[in-house]
């Protein structure tokens, strides 16, 4: 991707001609990728709930959150691979997480593969604390870390 040196990223609302680009990013980032379909319905459920970042016009990584009362979950976040390490999904986090506080959460909860040591750094740089472990979280040999961000306007 071609960036010029002054251009920093927009970050906004999803819109449903994001999916393609989203999909795409799934399948460049994680080994089992939700597929458009199941993209197409968690915005149908849960578009309002979810940021993208784009830079010069193209995708760049997306948040999804899902809030509930005072509870939140950061349902997924991804960074293109050549985006990684310069501080956008830092920057997505955080206003990932601040949209959910405003929205009435206060922990933001998340679950994350204790292999993935770049995402386990950010998040707890971030103030998530590891809350738990489950070895089977998403069925046998799926292990994730449990996370959870505590607002400190309680």
């Amino acid at each position: 991707m071609e960036i010029a040196d002054n251009e920093v990223p927009v970050y906004r609302q999803v819109f449903l001609k994001d999916l393609e680009a989203i999909a795409a990013l799934e399948a460049e980032i994680f080994p089992e990728p939700y597929l458009y379909f199941m993209l197409r319905q968690l915005f149908d459920m849960h578009g309002n709930q979810w940021l993208v970042a784009e830079l010069g016009g193209e995708l760049i990584g997306y948040a999804l959150t899902m809030v509930r009362d005072a509870k939140a979950l950061l349902f997924t976040l991804a960074v293109a691979t050549d985006m990684q390490h310069c501080g956008s999904g830092r920057a997505l986090l955080e206003r990932a997480v601040q949209r959910c506080i405003a929205a009435g959460a206060v922990d933001v909860e998340l679950t994350v593969d204790p292999g993935n040591r770049l995402a386990l750094n950010m998040f707890e740089q971030a103030g998530f604390i590891c809350v738990g472990f489950d070895s089977s979280y998403f069925g046998p040999g799926c292990p994730r870390r449990l996370m959870r961000y505590r607002s400190q306007y309680l």
